[in-house]
């Protein structure tokens, strides 16, 4: 059986992606798909939920198993299969890629059906649109957000003309990189 999912962001409202994986196939197999189409960064942690019709996550499908209870049960990419878990149409998964901010796809399965398309899967059938940033880079520049870089600016000037000081800007060539950073 083959099972066509399509893809889309709530971030990017002309981003969609249609891949197809045979059921006999793991999430994983669709995680590796998706990754490389969409040119992200591999070493990111990513998730896919079983969501209800109202998308509330009901199992998670985690890249890999990180729980120290051995009761848990644990489901994991590499070792869970489509058919596992994807029995009919309109069966919605959520796609997270970006695990800390909780950023990621909607996607529902269009179609199960009988006849190959392909000789690889999975595979991505149909492409449109850019899709959102994997890392945004103001949430992990230093480990600080745009606030954090606010609240350091110090000793501002009475002209409001919004340049202000920044703790180590006075950078000189004899201080360490420890200095530096002590700075913050």
């Amino acid at each position: 059986m083959v099972c066509k999912f399509r893809m889309i962001s709530h971030e990017e409202e002309d981003f969609v992606r249609d891949f197809e994986v045979l059921s006999d196939q793991t999430f994983f197999d669709l995680h590796k798909a998706i990754q490389s189409d969409l040119h992200f960064d591999t070493s990111q942690i990513a998730s896919f939920y079983l969501c209800n019709d109202e998308w509330e996550k009901e199992k998670e499908i985690t890249l890999f198993d990180i729980t120290e209870d051995p009761e848990t049960e644990v489901h994991v990419m590499d070792s869970t299969k489509f058919s596992d878990y994807i029995h009919k149409t309109k069966q919605k998964l959520l796609y997270i890629f970006d695990v800390f901010n909780e950023r990621g796809f909607f996607m529902e399965v269009a179609e199960i059906h009988q006849n190959k398309t392909s000789d690889k899967y999975p595979v991505c059938t149909f492409r449109k649109g850019c899709p959102p940033q994997q890392i945004l880079m103001d949430q992990i520049f230093l480990g600080k957000s745009e606030e954090d870089f606010n609240d350091m600016r110090i000793n501002l000037p009475d002209d409001d003309s919004g340049d202000g000081y920044f703790p180590g800007s006075d950078f000189d060539d004899s201080m360490t990189e420890d200095d530096f950073l002590n700075e913050f």
